[in-house]
């Protein structure tokens, strides 16, 4: 007796990962970067202590970007993702209701990278890419159940098995995901500077 192979595999509690391609981005990166320019200038490296890898980022002392009159497109860009990607997820809430609660620049130049980490206390996350140089480093995702079981040998990764996904940025790329998703950024090898907008948000 034999049984019949599986048409199909029900994959139960998806793990979304939303992404926008924003259209005529070139212009509002110009602008952004001439903020950035501004702040990196005035704004120390706000670095966790907790953190053992290398990145400039406004974090822990600058993280309300989104407030200074030069993001007010890309505040109402992020709050606009923010709806999108929440009302895909069913949540019930409102653009009144929507609270940003962080807005910080992530640079990476070569050899810096981010440890696996989430964002605790907030719903939402978003992350935009104003430049992403040719192989720069990707952004990593990693599975809720990587650290929970035992990985049994496997003789290929695919979509059922895998614990990490992975995205390669482009400038213009507006990505939104939950919280509680813990994701890296790999040490980048190339020698223009990647940086990217990092965002949070609650209701």
């Amino acid at each position: 007796m034999s049984i019949v192979p599986a048409r199909d595999y029900q994959k139960l509690f998806p793990v979304p990962v939303m992404l926008i391609k924003v259209p005529n981005a070139a212009s509002l990166n110009e602008k952004l970067v001439a903020e950035i320019q501004q702040v990196s200038m005035t704004t120390p490296n706000g670095k966790p202590d907790s953190w053992a890898c290398d990145v400039y980022t406004t974090l822990t002392n600058n993280n309300r970007l989104h407030e200074r009159p030069g993001f007010h497109d890309f505040d109402l860009l992020m709050r606009q993702g923010f709806m999108q990607f929440g009302h895909a997820m069913g949540y019930d809430f409102t653009i009144e209701s929507l609270e940003i609660t962080q807005c910080w620049v992530n640079i990476y130049n070569f050899g810096m990278s981010q440890e696996i980490h989430h964002h605790p206390n907030n719903i939402m996350t978003g992350v935009y890419y104003l430049q992403a140089p040719a192989n720069c480093s990707e952004i990593l995702f990693h599975s809720h159940f990587a650290d929970v079981m035992i990985r049994p040998a496997v003789y290929e990764d695919n979509a059922l098995n895998n614990p990490i996904a992975s995205l390669h940025p482009k400038p213009g790329d507006l990505i939104f995901f939950d919280s509680s998703l813990r994701h890296s950024v790999p040490a980048n090898d190339i020698e223009g500077e990647r940086i990217s907008l990092s965002f949070n948000a609650r209701f």
